[in-house]
């Protein structure tokens, strides 16, 4: 009985180690536009938005990331929300080149601190 107690706890600790793994840690801010120089900031949080049609007995979804306003500093930006689209972000590119802005995306459900750390990214 001796050899059971510690493959039992081996494979313990293995579900234990694995479960750890899957827990999404939270990320740190992802900068992008003008990084250095930069005379204002805007801050987004990063999500998805699916979209559906019904055809008859079928139902298709299109899911694109989207980026959220949460707060600028120095700067105006009019839009709340953003798709993620090659357009649109090529769109972003030439606001950050044109305007010297920076931008900073965070996850979606961003804890106090990540948006702390974002504000702080901003300067």
């Amino acid at each position: 009985m001796n050899a059971v107690g510690p493959l039992v706890l081996s494979f313990v600790f293995a579900a234990t180690a694995a479960s750890a793994e899957k827990t999404p840690q939270p990320a740190d801010p992802v900068a992008w536009g003008v990084l250095s120089g930069n005379t204002g900031c805007v801050i987004f949080a990063e999500g998805h938005k699916t979209s559906g049609r019904f055809y008859g007995v079928a139902v298709t979804t299109k899911t694109v990331g989207k980026l959220t306003l949460v707060e600028t500093q120095n700067y105006t930006f009019d839009q709340k929300e953003i798709l993620e689209t090659p357009e649109n972000l090529n769109n972003l590119m030439k606001i950050a080149e044109q305007d010297h802005v920076k931008f900073v995306k965070i996850p979606e459900k961003y804890s106090p601190e990540l948006l702390e750390k974002a504000r702080v990214s901003c300067k």
